[in-house]
């Protein structure tokens, strides 16, 4: 069963939100934090929802920003406002379920690594960003309309505010301090060559149960049928083995 839910936030913002429950009683929550500019109906999203909720789990996914009325804008976002709404979503689903998991799609993982995770069982990395010259070498300054324009490909063209910018400043050793505080069982998924580095770098970091699994040849956003099943494969390989 699906349905669309609405949270407001304190700074008087809606946090827009969709949940699939399976047929009968769930296993855990799995919670879905999307990538930069990305969004909850992105494909990898609602077939991550498909695939887990025949495998009896309830399935999460919300969006960070959007165009919807009072919905947060990208240009007003910063790795602050998806840290806050995530502690929010987070905060929801401990009064309800001792299961969560939280999957962390590429600059989504950087907002999972500073929220309030301390009741989260398991945290899986898809293809997870680590900031620094990875992310600043796209991004371009508009003297003109004084924005800053992250442009990797044809079709790829976003405006993002000057406290993203900042953000993207952030030195990762300070991504890498902070992984190491994480007392939580770790599984990182890599695609994309260039960021099986900052994967690596994760893996070495993390102090408590950890894998590391690199999916050959598959795309960022795993937009191959092949790379996405094996996605599904190997995120529901770490969490059947916690539930069961």
């Amino acid at each position: 069963m699906q349905k669309e839910v609405h949270i407001k936030t304190s700074d008087k913002k809606t946090i827009y939100w969709i949940l699939d429950t399976p047929g009968g009683k769930s296993k855990g929550v799995i919670i879905f934090v999307h990538g930069l500019t990305d969004n909850f109906d992105s494909h990898m999203f609602p077939n991550s929802a498909k695939y887990f909720t025949k495998k009896w789990y309830t399935t999460y996914r919300f969006n960070l920003y959007g165009e919807r009325k009072k919905e947060r804008k990208l240009q007003e976002a910063s790795l602050k406002s998806h840290i806050y709404d995530l502690n929010m979503v987070i905060k929801h689903f401990e009064k309800s379920s001792p299961n969560i998991f939280l999957v962390g799609h590429s600059f989504g993982w950087l907002t999972i690594l500073y929220a309030n995770i301390k009741n989260i069982n398991w945290i899986i990395l898809r293809d997870s960003s680590i900031g620094g010259k990875e992310l600043l070498d796209d991004v371009t300054y508009d003297t003109k309309n004084r924005s800053y324009t992250i442009d990797r490909w044809d079709g790829y063209k976003h405006t993002i505010g000057s406290n993203m910018y900042k953000d993207f400043l952030i030195d990762p050793e300070k991504h890498l301090k902070q992984i190491k505080k994480i007392h939580l069982p770790i599984k990182i998924i890599c695609a994309e060559k260039w960021l099986q580095r900052a994967g690596k770098k994760y893996y070495k970091a993390a102090n408590n149960t950890k894998e590391l699994y690199i999916i050959t040849w598959a795309s960022h956003c795993f937009e191959e049928k092949w790379a996405e099943k094996k996605l599904f494969i190997e995120t529901y390989d770490r969490v059947k083995r916690f539930s069961t």
